[in-house]
């Protein structure tokens, strides 16, 4: 799977408490000159606030550049371990102009899930209305089991649209 053309779009980094995501979300909103939050939202009926880092993360190799994070609060009854949750890429030059789910998206999935046959995919995101994706699991030594995930329009364009609406 190279991902090595695809803009990173952001980073998901999970908290195992609505402590832990409380603290972390004041922390960032403290430093506003590093971090400025973006939104932060009720999705999936939990609390999903969502930054953009002034200075962005550089991948190791120095191939992709991170700008925005995103912290979940756990889910009700879905304990799970913070850390990194998940990375999201754009298919193409990240130009497309509505994150409405429509022939364009299920078209880019389609290709690209076709250039890797062999990669597990998981499609039930691929319908969602707004900002669908598709994803796989990889397993990173220094992560442990993370997802990730492809969609058309970077988070913050998606925001942005979102605010708009």
């Amino acid at each position: 799977l190279d991902v090595s053309k695809l803009m990173a779009d952001h980073v998901c980094y999970r908290t195992d408490s609505a402590e832990q995501y409380t603290t972390l979300v004041e922390a960032l909103r403290s430093v506003s000159d590093v971090y400025t939050q973006l939104i932060e939202s009720e999705i999936g009926g939990r609390p999903i606030a969502s930054f953009k880092l002034s200075k962005p993360l550089i991948s190791e190799d120095g191939s992709h550049l991170v700008n925005v994070i995103e912290i979940p609060s756990p889910k009700e009854g879905s304990p799970y371990p913070a850390g990194l949750e998940h990375v999201e890429f754009v298919i193409g030059d990240g130009s497309h102009s509505s994150p409405i789910n429509n022939d364009v998206h299920q078209s880019a999935f389609v290709s690209w899930m076709e250039k890797y046959p062999a990669v597990d995919w998981n499609t039930k995101a691929k319908d969602k209305e707004c900002n669908p994706d598709i994803s796989t699991k990889i397993d990173l030594a220094d992560f442990g089991n993370i997802s990730v995930k492809f969609h058309l329009m970077p988070l913050e364009n998606v925001i942005s649209f979102e605010l708009a609406s």
